[in-house]
């Protein structure tokens, strides 16, 4: 059985991973992102992206996407079909990236005749049981990539799983390292965003993500027609994060705690670049209905501006996706 604190309600986990705390206590935990799907252009960026899925613990199995529009799809191939070929073999390389014992790494090219491609993207992830949808935030271009605001603006928006869009680095400053592509341990840090709504985004935490290794809970005062409301409303988050805050100590995740007044989204990315963030995590739905509101101000922004990796928590209490407010 895996160690679930009693507070926490999860969905029956598929299996367990172990995973180390910051003392270094080694801990058996399930994970609930045993089958990611990562939607690839065919730029060198797409590698990054995939090579970061290393520090995701328990993975089992991980399907790479190639969308491609095409008007006139044939049933049975052709033996010579360049463009196609080349796609399957630079699809076939770069399993690679992510091919380690114990995961399955499979290729997909869709063929699509119109639509969307978050279209596409989601009928993959309903038919494989996808938990974790990842996506850079960077590609080959403007027109047919997968840059926020395009295809992964609207899997964002539209998307049915959990999101993982990490920021890739520019193709420059990856070739002058050769095939290396370091990325970032995303885990090490976590930036934890609440505004205190349901359901709670530590409990979302503790059931997805117990391997973290540090946290800070972080919240954003915007609301006050006077400095002694906002002082109020500043003292009652700073209470309910020191809650929080102990929560997490009780699993042996670090937490610490920081209270901002101004815009949610521009602290957000502030904080995140002063400090020694890995990974900024919100939840999809909140006060205001993140995703019935063009998924709302807040994330949106998040996800756009920041330059740090923005996981979106879609779960609910009940372990099922949630896409509305």
């Amino acid at each position: 059985m895996c160690e679930i604190p009693l507070i926490f309600s999860v969905v029956e986990p598929p299996f367990m991973t172990p995973f180390q705390t910051y003392s270094g206590e080694i801990k058996l935990w399930c994970t609930m992102f045993e089958n990611v799907l990562v939607p690839v252009d065919l730029s060198v960026n797409s590698r990054f992206t995939l090579r970061c899925l290393r520090h995701i613990p328990g993975l089992r199995q991980v399907e790479i996407l190639h969308v491609v529009y095409n008007k006139y799809p044939s049933k049975v191939r052709g033996p010579v079909d360049p463009d196609y070929e080349h796609t399957r073999l630079w699809l076939e390389d770069i399993k690679g990236d992510v091919e380690k014992k114990g995961v399955k790494v499979r290729t997909i090219i869709e063929e699509i005749q119109g639509g969307e491609i978050f279209e596409a993207i989601n009928r993959i992830t309903a038919h494989e049981g996808v938990a974790l949808t990842v996506m850079g935030k960077r590609g080959r271009g403007i027109i047919d990539t997968l840059l926020l605001g395009s295809v992964a603006s609207d899997v964002l928006r539209y998307g049915k799983t959990d999101l993982l869009l990490v920021h890739n680095k520019p193709v420059k400053e990856i070739l002058t390292v050769g095939q290396d592509l370091p990325c970032p341990d995303l885990f090490s840090h976590g930036l934890v965003c609440t505004d205190f709504s349901d359901p709670e985004i530590i409990d979302l935490c503790c059931n997805e993500l117990p391997w973290i290794r540090k946290v800070t809970l972080f919240h954003a005062v915007t609301t006050g027609d006077s400095p002694e409301e906002v002082r109020s409303s500043f003292d009652a988050a700073q209470v309910n994060l020191k809650k929080m805050q102990d929560t997490f100590s009780r699993i042996s995740i670090p937490a610490q705690v920081h209270v901002s007044v101004g815009s949610v989204a521009e602290e957000i990315v502030s904080f995140s670049e002063k400090q020694d963030i890995s990974i900024i995590i919100l939840k999809s739905t909140g006060k205001r209905s993140f995703l019935q509101n063009l998924i709302g101000s807040t994330t949106a922004r998040v996800a756009r501006n920041s330059q740090k990796p923005v996981l979106i928590l879609r779960r609910s209490r009940g372990g099922v996706n949630n896409n509305g407010g």
